[in-house]
């Protein structure tokens, strides 16, 4: 068994079957950051960022 540690390269990280691929320049409106929270009222759901702030407001 090898036990070497080592950087992947990219092409051996997009041969991984399963995980998570993150795209620091992919941005996508369905994904609410986990740091901050939500909270859905009346059928209106508010996000808000960490720092307590109301980020969106959308239809439930």
């Amino acid at each position: 068994m090898n036990t070497d540690i080592r950087a992947l390269s990219d092409k051996e990280i997009h041969a991984v079957s399963g995980g998570m691929k993150w795209d620091h320049n992919y941005v996508s409106k369905d994904v609410i950051d986990a740091r901050g929270g939500y909270l859905t009222v009346w059928g209106v759901t508010m996000t808000f960022d960490i720092n307590g702030k109301c980020s969106s407001i959308s239809p439930a």
